[in-house]
């Protein structure tokens, strides 16, 4: 089976400062990985570079076995990513947000429509769907941006600088599951 993200001798040097020094590592299918250190330890720096925002001085990252700079939109198809600080059109509704990002990445519409569903329902949010996301409270914000990352069903997700008030983002469902099933 192919490891769902390798980064191989990952290196980034700012300057005189190397943020990435030689790092390498496998990530399988189905686990659940986080990158923990201190400020300036080079997490969102490594985060960048394996989701394609930021080029390695040197290395490799492969999503799903797809070079991420030797075919940067079939390793972009793969990945959800919930970046720190993300922007979103917030004069949209959620669900015409969810549809835009889908459209983006060429989900068919009916599926887009089935998938916004699940996705409204298990984060919570099916009440307010139809409401301006500008309305929305931050908790609010940060699932509908985390239903963005997920509209396409990616096989890897990448969320970056989640936070202890953040975990609620990740919560699986006590009653039933739903939203681990459905990841």
């Amino acid at each position: 089976m192919t490891d769902a993200l390798v980064l191989e001798q990952l290196t980034k040097t700012f300057g005189t400062k190397r943020a990435v020094d030689g790092l390498s590592l496998r990530v399988p299918r189905g686990s659940l990985f986080g990158l923990v250190g201190p400020n300036g330890a080079g997490k969102t720096t490594t985060l960048s570079i394996a989701t394609g925002l930021l080029r390695p001085d040197y290395g490799r990252v492969l999503v799903g076995g797809v070079d991420v700079w030797a075919d940067p939109p079939a390793a972009k198809a793969l990945m959800g990513v919930l970046p720190d600080g993300l922007r979103l059109f917030d004069r949209l509704s959620g669900r015409e947000l969810l549809r835009y990002v889908g459209l983006l990445r060429r989900v068919p519409p009916a599926d887009i429509d089935t998938r916004s569903g699940e996705l409204l329902d298990a984060l919570g949010l099916t009440s307010d769907a139809d409401n301006l996301v500008v309305d929305y409270s931050s908790g609010m914000t940060k699932k509908i941006g985390l239903a963005c990352a997920l509209i396409h069903a990616p096989a890897l997700l990448v969320l970056d600088q989640i936070r202890q008030d953040d975990r609620g983002l990740l919560a699986i469902s006590r009653e039933d599951g739903r939203f681990l099933r459905m990841l």
